[in-house]
C-alpha cells in the first residue's frame, strides 16, 4: 500500500504504516509484532541554557516550545524499528485541567497545577470554556505552529491533553479532598466526572483538524499510530480508590468517552491492576497501553494480566520492556495485536534485538 504522505525524517513510512494497520487488524507481518526499540545516545545533545530554566516562555511560546520539546524527546535517545519520528505538545500531566481553570506553575521540566476547589460544593468552578480560556487559545496556536513545522518532516501527534476524571478532579481538588469527596459524595463525584468528560470531548474536533492538517492519520504520545482519529484516556489516580468505588463512580465517565469516540485507547499502570475487570467491560475500548510501576515487581510477573487483556479482545501495548524480558513476552503473549517499547544499551544492541524478535516471533507464530 502506498500513501500520499511523505516525511523527511521517516523515509520508511509506507512500510511502518502497513505494520501499524496490521497491528489494528491483529495481523503479524514481517514476522514481528510492533516493536519500538530505543537506546540512549552515547553523546546526548546539550541543551541551550534557557531549556533548563523554570519559565513560562518555553511552554507557551510556540517557537520556543518546538525547540524545547525537540531536544527533550530526541536529544537523549536513538529510535529504531517501529518507533517513528514525531513531535507532540504537552506541558505536563493533567493538561486538560489547565483548560478548566487550574493555575499553572511552570517548572524546569514540567508544569504543575494548583487546586481550584476544596469541596464538590464548588464544582462549577471546574469548567472548560473554549471561548474564554487563554491557555486553550495558546494551545491551539501551538498546535497550528507545530503542524507547519512538522509538515512533510515528521508526524505531529495529538497533544497529551488527557488523563481521565480521577486525574482531573484530584488535580483540581487536591488528593486528600478528592479521596474524601469520592467516599462521602459518590453521586456528586460521578456527576462531575461525567460532566468533565463531556467537556473534554469538545476539544477533539479542533485538535483533530489542527493535528491532522498535514498528517497521515493520527498518532498520540505513547506513541501509537492509526489511520483515523485516536482519543486516549487514563486514570492514574485510580490507584488510591478501591475497585468497587471506582467502577461505581468513575467507570461511567470512561464508558461515555469510549462510546463517543472512534478509537479510544487507554493508558494504564500495572500498579492499578485491581481495576482490570472493570476496564475490560468497556465495550468500545480497543487498546490498552500498560506501563510498568517499579513497585509492582518484575514486569514478567504481570504476564497473566496481559494475557487476560488479550483474551478480552483488546490490543496490548507494554512499556517499557527491558532487553532480557522480550523473549519471555513473545513466548507467552499473542504476537497478533501486540506492541512493546524495548530498552537496549546501544545502536548495535537495538539492531540485534530486531533480528532476535523476528526469530522468536517466527517460532511463536507456529502456534497460530
Amino acid at each position: 500500500m502506498t500513501t500520499a504522505f511523505t516525511y523527511d525524517k521517516i523515509p520508511d513510512w509506507p512500510k511502518l504504516r502497513n505494520r501499524y494497520l496490521a497491528f489494528w487488524n491483529r495481523q503479524v507481518i514481517d514476522d514481528s509484532p510492533i516493536v519500538q526499540i530505543q537506546n540512549p545516545k552515547p553523546h546526548p545533545v546539550a541543551p541551550q541554557p534557557w531549556m533548563l530554566e523554570a519559565t513560562p516562555e518555553k511552554y507557551l511560546n510556540p517557537e520556543k516550545y518546538y525547540e524545547y520539546v525537540t531536544w527533550l524527546t530526541k536529544g537523549h535517545w536513538n529510535w529504531h524499528a517501529d518507533l517513528f519520528q514525531y513531535t507532540f505538545a504537552n506541558y505536563g500531566a493533567g493538561l486538560f485541567t489547565l483548560f478548566c481553570g487550574a493555575k499553572p506553575h511552570f517548572g524546569e521540566d514540567s508544569v504543575w497545577f494548583d487546586p481550584i476547589i476544596s469541596s464538590l460544593d464548588e464544582a462549577e468552578k471546574i469548567h472548560f470554556d473554549p471561548d474564554t480560556n487563554p491557555y486553550w487559545k495558546i494551545h491551539r496556536e501551538t498546535l497550528a505552529y507545530l503542524a507547519e513545522k512538522c509538515r512533510g518532516v515528521e508526524i505531529l501527534s495529538l497533544s497529551n491533553a488527557g488523563g481521565g476524571p480521577c486525574d482531573w478532579i484530584s488535580t483540581c481538588m487536591g488528593t486528600e479532598n478528592f479521596i474524601m469527596a469520592t467516599v462521602d459524595q459518590p453521586d456528586k463525584m460521578r456527576d462531575l466526572a461525567i460532566r468533565l468528560t463531556e467537556e473534554y470531548l469538545q476539544i477533539f474536533p479542533e485538535v483533530f483538524a489542527l493535528v491532522g492538517r498535514y498528517n497521515d492519520g493520527m498518532a498520540n504520545w505513547f506513541p501509537i499510530w492509526n489511520d483515523g482519529p485516536l482519543v486516549d484516556t487514563s486514570d492514574d489516580m485510580s490507584i488510591i480508590i478501591d475497585p468497587r468505588r471506582y467502577a461505581e463512580v468513575f467507570l461511567p465517565a470512561q464508558r461515555l468517552l469510549c462510546r463517543q469516540t472512534q478509537r479510544p485507547v487507554l493508558h494504564w499502570h500495572d500498579g492499578a491492576a485491581f481495576h482490570l475487570d472493570a476496564l475490560l467491560t468497556l465495550e468500545n475500548l480497543d487498546f490498552i497501553q500498560l506501563g510498568h510501576d517499579p513497585n509492582s515487581g518484575p514486569f514478567t510477573g504481570q504476564c497473566a494480566m496481559m494475557q487476560k487483556i488479550q483474551r478480552a479482545g483488546k490490543k496490548l501495548f507494554i512499556s517499557c520492556v527491558e532487553a532480557n524480558e522480550v523473549e519471555y513476552f513473545i513466548n507467552h503473549l499473542d504476537p497478533r495485536g501486540l506492541a512493546m517499547i524495548i530498552n537496549t544499551e546501544s545502536d548495535e544492541a537495538s539492531k540485534r534485538m530486531q533480528d532476535d524478535v523476528v526469530r522468536w516471533t517466527r517460532q511463536r507464530m507456529k502456534n497460530y
